[in-house]
């Protein structure tokens, strides 16, 4: 993993130097609506951050590709509402390195986007009436996978050369924790979403605002 991490971030760091007559780079800074599909809740109720940069290389007039390397939040979250009977308070914290390669198609202002996603996991938390499920010995919690694979759709509106908001939807590909036995009772493990195999998966909202410091030479 490690050398993978490695790996991408000298890739990244030579685009948007050495070849910077070609490529553009720069900041992004977002905020991600998180659900997990496979637990018992609905709803983008987690919010995270998503932080980091992007090299993005013309291809012609109406096409380019990018890639972003970015620090990004996901995980579930619901909180009690005893006036409507409801008192589950649970929360799952999850941080990723996430590697979103796009290719876009531009139409004056708005450009739309397709890609795939690799996701490499740094943390992961869980708690029930705020205290994490590793110190609740009731629970038999089942460790999550350490890369997730993700489709990536995506909307941008373009205001000008430099400066763009991005709106785009993330979901995985593969399970990002398998099912288990155990007794969280947040866990659904019944399939989901066009009969995919039975499992927890990331489903992502993200809106993010990109600045180019490079423009690209048409």
């Amino acid at each position: 993993m490690n050398k993978l991490l490695l790996t991408i971030a000298l890739i990244f760091v030579f685009l948007s130097s050495t070849l910077a007559q070609e490529f553009r780079a720069g900041p992004l800074l977002g905020l991600s609506f998180n659900q997990v599909d496979g637990d018992n809740f609905s709803g983008y109720n987690k919010l995270g951050l998503n932080l980091g940069g992007f090299v993005n290389r013309q291809i012609n007039e109406k096409w380019d590709i990018q890639l972003d390397i970015a620090y990004m939040q996901k995980g579930s979250r619901e909180a009690p509402d005893v006036e409507q009977g409801d008192y589950d308070d649970y929360e799952m914290s999850l941080s990723y390195i996430q590697f979103p390669l796009v290719g876009r198609y531009r139409y004056k202002q708005f450009s739309g986007e397709l890609g795939l996603a690799i996701g490499v996991l740094l943390s992961d938390e869980e708690k029930i009436d705020g205290t994490p499920i590793d110190d609740l010995p009731a629970y038999d919690k089942v460790e999550f996978e350490s890369m997730e694979y993700a489709t990536v759709f995506g909307l941008n509106y373009h205001f000008n050369d430099h400066f763009w908001i991005n709106a785009r939807w993330m979901y995985s590909i593969n399970r990002i924790r398998i099912p288990y036995g155990g007794e969280i009772p947040v866990y659904n493990p019944k399939p989901h979403w066009l009969s995919r195999k039975p499992g927890q998966y990331n489903n992502n909202f993200v809106v993010s605002v990109y600045y180019s410091i490079n423009k690209l030479i048409n």
